[in-house]
C-alpha cells in the first residue's frame, strides 16, 4: 500500500509503451477527447490544452493503467512518466505536459497527507492499547527480508525512532544475511498485544513509510 511513496527510478520503456498504447473501448474514448488544440495562438492553445488535461486528468491516468486507490489517489511516482509519454504521443506541447506533472504531484501529496493522518490515528489507538497489562502480550521474532540499498544500521535506527515501533520492540533489532537475493534479514523481537501482532505486516510498512524508508523489493 505505502511503500510506493519512497520509490525512485524509472519504469522500463517496454512497460510504458505497453500501457500507453493498449487499445480498448475505454482507451479509444479517452484518446478521442484528450487531443491538443491547434486552433488558436500558441498561448491560447496551451491554455486550452491545460484545461483539457485538468478536466480529463483521472481518465488519462486510468487510460495509462496507473496505480490508483479507491480514493482516486495515485500511488506510484514512477508512473508519471507513462502519462508524460502518452501526452507526447497525443501531440501535446511541453508546457501542457509540465502541467500534467504538477497535477500528478499535487494528487500524490494530497494522498500522502490523508494517509499520514489516518496511519497516525491508527497507531495512536495501538499506543493506547499498549497501556494494558503486559502479562497478556505475546512475544515473537518478526523476520523481514530487505532487498534495497539502504545501509542496514541506518534502517534499524530509523525504525526504532518511530514511537510505536520503539515501544513494541523492546531490544535493539539484529540482522543476518538475507535469503535468496535479499541483502539482509531483519530480526525484530516483538512484544505486544495480539491485535498488534496480527497486524505486524501492515504496521511495518506504515512505519517504514512514516520514517522515509523503503519497505519492499523494488
Amino acid at each position: 500500500m505505502l511503500g510506493i511513496f519512497a520509490l525512485a527510478g524509472m519504469i522500463g520503456t517496454p512497460i510504458i509503451a505497453g500501457k500507453m498504447l493498449k487499445k480498448d473501448f475505454r482507451s479509444h474514448t479517452v484518446d478521442s477527447v484528450v487531443k491538443p488544440c491547434i486552433q488558436y495562438s500558441p498561448i491560447g492553445n496551451t491554455i486550452k490544452n491545460k484545461k483539457t488535461i485538468e478536466r480529463n486528468f483521472l481518465n488519462i491516468c486510468k487510460r495509462c493503467e496507473m496505480t490508483i486507490n479507491k480514493q482516486d489517489e495515485l500511488l506510484d511516482i514512477r508512473e508519471c512518466k507513462i502519462g508524460e509519454e502518452y501526452l507526447m504521443y497525443q501531440g501535446f506541447d511541453e508546457e501542457s505536459i509540465e502541467y500534467f506533472k504538477e497535477l500528478f504531484t499535487e494528487n500524490m501529496e494530497m494522498g500522502k497527507s490523508r494517509q499520514r493522518r489516518e496511519i497516525k490515528e491508527k497507531h495512536q489507538q495501538y499506543l493506547e492499547m499498549l497501556e494494558s497489562d503486559p502479562q497478556d502480550w505475546e512475544v515473537i521474532v518478526y523476520r523481514k527480508n530487505y532487498y534495497g540499498n539502504e545501509e542496514i544500521n541506518y534502517r534499524l535506527n530509523k525504525l526504532m525512532e518511530n514511537e510505536l515501533w520503539g515501544k513494541i520492540v523492546p531490544q535493539k533489532p539484529q540482522y543476518i544475511k538475507g535469503e535468496g537475493t535479499a541483502k539482509y534479514m531483519e530480526l525484530h523481537v516483538i512484544k505486544a498485544p495480539k491485535p498488534i501482532i496480527n497486524d505486524l505486516n501492515n504496521i511495518y510498512k506504515e512505519v517504514c513509510w512514516l520514517q522515509g524508508l523503503e519497505d519492499g523489493k523494488w
